[in-house]
């Protein structure tokens, strides 16, 4: 059985340069939540406000993202500045940009 050479592609892509991996990140990087999970618990920092607290779920403004953790037994241990603690069985986190967040998931939103 005769083998052929194996054919190597010609679109790669260029490995990053160190320069590209220094550089600064982008503006909109410093805008990120921040999140820590410490023993058990879980750290937010530039929480703005809390738009839904339920055992179940709690929903978080952290800028142009809303941030909602589900689970069970969740509580919000501590607020102080902008820096939320929150703690209990955590299931799930979901992102969502700010504006995109569906009408029947906001606080108070009417009937069902």
């Amino acid at each position: 059985m005769k083998q052929h050479p194996r054919r190597r592609s010609k679109c790669r892509t260029p490995a990053p340069t160190l320069h590209d991996l220094l550089r600064q990140p982008d503006a909109d990087f410093y805008r990120l939540p921040d999140l820590e999970i410490r023993s058990g618990r879980i750290v937010t920092d530039g929480c703005r406000r809390v738009l839904d607290f339920a055992p179940q779920k709690i929903t978080l403004d952290v800028g142009s993202t809303v941030i909602t953790f589900y689970g069970t037994a969740l509580r919000i241990e501590s607020l102080n500045g902008k820096r939320l603690t929150v703690a209990g069985r955590v299931a799930r986190i979901d992102f969502a940009p700010k504006w995109e967040v569906d009408a029947n998931e906001a606080p108070h939103s009417g009937s069902r």
